[in-house]
């Protein structure tokens, strides 16, 4: 690995290249003599010092390939390439025309105008009258720069609240001329082609170019992800540095309705603009898990390995069944609960005894005198079948919703007895919608009410 380093730094940034290609050909191989810290530190120090020596701008492809080569070598959970303490890139600055110079700066003088009012020129004619764009709108959009490379001053200065409600007129201005002129289809196919790729190194921000800028879609991409990428990091208090400041909720609600606007504007430029949202808002999700794994310290994800003869208790959670049940059982099982659970047909030798409907407790007074008009909570079927015969007479002028017939639990209850008291009345008021009258139907053509008394035990069943 020492070799490789000195290698690095003995080459030429092109020959580095060619020289890189041999290690990419043992990405294998360099997994299994990297396994151990020491080799880890080796390998990367080579390909941090090959990374310093190269440009971002003209050898972007080869510091690619360097961090996805360390992605596949080194394991998941190094932490030398995580960004732990989530440090910002300070040194991309952008660098615009804070104020006019030549030609801009006389004709500005000449018209008497402000900057809310001076419209800039574009070096495309054909956008003179259709995109204008003044010079506040340029120096809003580009000042928005100083605070996107580096969001902690939004956060972490002494005039952070300031700050903050300065980014979000500035960035409300920005989003409300994206907003004002959208870039259609048929603009968007006129352009390059979908099949080349596209970087941004450095921003290009002379005051001739802004309108050109501001309708190329691939640019207002580039810049809306910028956008949504620092308000989230603005919206998720986790994220933030510990002597940071915090944010107010109407700031915060601000900084959402932001959001929600830079979603909706970056799904309406074409192509696939809604396909692109999808994708980002996944990338976005995995990032947030990302994000909590380095705040918990970097967890490996690997499992330690299982024993050659894992020991398994047996039995334990049949053991905390059992014991849980014997405490139940020493609560509520007491002999008067036991007591009431035992069936009266077992002591008996007749299992029909438990189906019997127990006789209801009457009133002190009420006992030993006989009752002159059928009681509708009898457990006599003749009683009840007596008080649907009332009820079913004309002479008497019982309306049909008030009959006990048409009310459904006493119905049932006499369903049942009526089941055990006769099978082909019971039938005969099933098989017809008259319910119970249709059995007192069945009932008074066999002369039921001549018939003798019947048994205690086959009215009670």
């Amino acid at each position: 690995m020492m070799c490789i380093h000195d290698l690095f730094e003995g080459l030429t940034a092109r020959r580095c290249g060619e020289a890189f290609a041999f290690l990419e050909e043992r990405t294998e191989r360099l997994k299994t003599l990297t396994q151990d810290k020491l080799s880890q530190a080796a390998l990367l120090k080579s390909c941090n010092t090959l990374l310093q020596r190269l440009s971002k701008s003209s050898d972007l492809l080869l510091c690619g390939r360097v961090l996805m080569f360390l992605a596949n070598v080194l394991p998941l959970s190094e932490r030398s390439g995580v960004n732990l303490k989530g440090e910002f890139n300070k040194g991309n600055t952008t660098r615009y025309d804070e104020d006019l110079e030549g030609e801009e700066a006389t004709r500005m003088e000449v018209e008497g105008k402000g900057d809310r009012e001076f419209v800039l020129q574009s070096l495309d004619e054909k956008l003179e009258g259709q995109l204008e764009v003044s010079y506040y709108i340029y120096k809003s959009f580009w000042g928005l720069q100083k605070w996107l490379h580096d969001p902690l001053l939004l956060l972490t200065s002494e005039k952070a609240s300031s700050n903050l409600e300065s980014m979000t007129t500035m960035m409300t201005l920005v989003l409300d001329n994206f907003a004002a002129y959208t870039v259609s289809d048929m603009e968007a196919a006129a352009g390059v082609g979908a099949e080349r790729e596209f970087y941004f190194p450095g921003f290009l921000t002379s005051t001739r170019l802004i309108s050109l800028e501001l309708q190329d879609t691939h640019f207002r991409r580039h810049v809306l992800v910028q956008y949504i990428i620092v308000l989230l990091f603005l919206c998720d208090s986790s994220l933030h540095p510990p002597k940071s400041n915090d944010i107010k909720k109407p700031a915060r609600e601000e900084l959402t309705k932001l959001t929600e606007r830079c979603w909706k504007l970056l799904e309406e430029i074409p192509p696939q603009g809604a396909q692109f949202v999808a994708s980002l808002r996944r990338i976005m999700d995995r990032e947030n898990n990302w994000s909590s794994w380095k705040k918990n310290k970097c967890p490996d994800f690997g499992k330690p390995p299982l024993t050659e003869s894992p020991v398994i208790e047996v039995g334990t959670k049949r053991k905390d069944i059992l014991s849980a049940s014997n405490v139940w059982k020493r609560r509520y099982l007491t002999d008067k609960s036991r007591r009431r659970l035992e069936v009266e047909g077992l002591l008996e030798g007749d299992l029909t005894v438990s189906c019997r409907p127990r006789e209801r407790k009457g009133k002190e007074e009420d006992k030993g005198m006989p009752s002159l008009t059928p009681n509708e909570h009898s457990t006599d079927i003749i009683q009840r079948m007596n008080i649907v015969r009332e009820e079913m007479d004309p002479d008497n002028c019982i309306e049909e919703e008030y009959r006990h017939n048409n009310s459904t639990c006493w119905r049932w209850i006499s369903l049942r007895m009526l089941a055990a008291y006769d099978i082909d009345a019971f039938t005969a008021a099933t098989s017809e919608n008259r319910f119970l009258e249709g059995a007192v139907n069945k009932l008074d053509g066999k002369d039921v009410r001549d018939a003798g008394k019947i048994d205690d035990d086959s009215k009670e069943g």
